[in-house]
């Protein structure tokens, strides 16, 4: 009789046990289900130069802030695609052959490298304005301040930083004197002149007026519209202009390779890739590695309303000698 009740008794334990697992796996299920849902976004991209016949069985998970969101954050939302962090992998492995990366012209991602479709790449975004800020994508945190009116507004099918030319521009942060300025830099930005005027400021990074300042400036002298680069140091200016180089309403590539060789440099200066001029300086005291306090994008370190720019800049970015960024803003 005792030996029934303890088989009976151990039955209904036996039994127990059993529901609690089976719950326990229904309840592990319904959540992993919708970690799934939310982790892994089965949707078509616009997946280019993947080489799977059915793009659509690529999972994506995207991240802003490291959280993650069901959808891919939109053009006019102010975000970039981190290609340092972002990755694909297959079966929970990382593979670093399959690279994405985001075609900003059609705003959808890339994927290159792909064997197979049982691929999920996981997306990290980062900000690259708000209202009141411009971030640094270099990962410095150089960010800029926005003061006055200037915003970043769309432009055709551009983004880009508006300057109305009247009384807005970007306070740049402090630029530290462990930036290797002496051993060659190159500047590469995007713009569109609304208006020309005698020598407004693209950038100037200094410490103050005329004081080891680095110029980008477009304007007119005389009958001709000009673009400058030069760089002052100690109160000696270097650097040169090209002649009738930039328009107004000209949207427009330049590049601004300085190059150092030791005992001269050399500044080459690029329009829509074209190489536009080649200057030699026969000096090595060009420029000097110091803590530039005083940084603009858009106006000058001189206290004069000519020199605001009025247009728009659509990327900036400054990479030192060894391909290094050391500044980059984009949209």
């Amino acid at each position: 009789m005792k030996l029934e009740k303890f088989r009976e008794k151990n039955k209904r334990r036996t039994g127990m046990i059993i529901f609690s697992i089976i719950c326990i796996l229904l309840i592990s299920g319904v959540i992993l289900y919708q970690t799934f849902a939310i982790f892994e976004v089965k949707t078509n991209q616009n997946v280019i130069n993947g080489s799977v016949q059915d793009p659509g069985d690529i999972y994506f998970a995207f991240y802003i802030d490291n959280q993650i969101q069901k959808d891919m954050p939109q053009k006019e939302e102010g975000y970039m695609l981190d290609k340092d962090q972002s990755y694909c992998g297959v079966n929970g492995t990382k593979d670093p052959t399959i690279i994405p990366s985001l075609d900003r012209d059609t705003w959808s991602i890339v994927v290159t490298g792909m064997t197979t479709s049982r691929t999920k790449c996981n997306l990290y975004f980062k900000k690259t304005y708000d209202n009141t800020t411009l971030y640094d994508l270099s990962g410095n945190n150089y960010n800029g301040t926005f003061i006055g009116n200037v915003e970043v507004k769309k432009d055709g099918d551009l983004m880009g930083i508006y300057f109305d030319g009247v009384d807005d521009y970007v306070k740049v942060s402090e630029l530290p004197e462990t930036i290797d300025w002496e051993s060659g830099f190159t500047i590469e930005t995007q713009v569109k002149a609304e208006t020309l005027d005698k020598w407004t400021r693209i950038l100037d990074f200094a410490v103050g007026e005329n004081d080891n300042n680095i110029l980008l400036v477009v304007g007119t002298q005389g009958a001709t519209n000009q673009l400058e680069f030069s760089s002052r140091y100690n109160q000696k200016i270097n650097g040169g202009a090209t002649k009738d180089y930039i328009y107004e309403k000209e949207l427009i590539k330049i590049k601004i390779e300085v190059i150092d060789l030791k005992d001269k440099y050399v500044i080459k200066t690029y329009k829509d890739n074209e190489n536009f001029m080649i200057q030699i300086l026969d000096t090595n005291e060009f420029i000097r590695n110091i803590s530039r306090k005083s940084n603009y994008l858009g106006k000058s370190n001189w206290a004069r309303e000519i020199d605001l720019f009025h247009g728009y800049i659509y990327s900036l970015k400054i990479t030192d000698s060894n391909s290094k960024v050391i500044l980059w803003y984009d949209f």
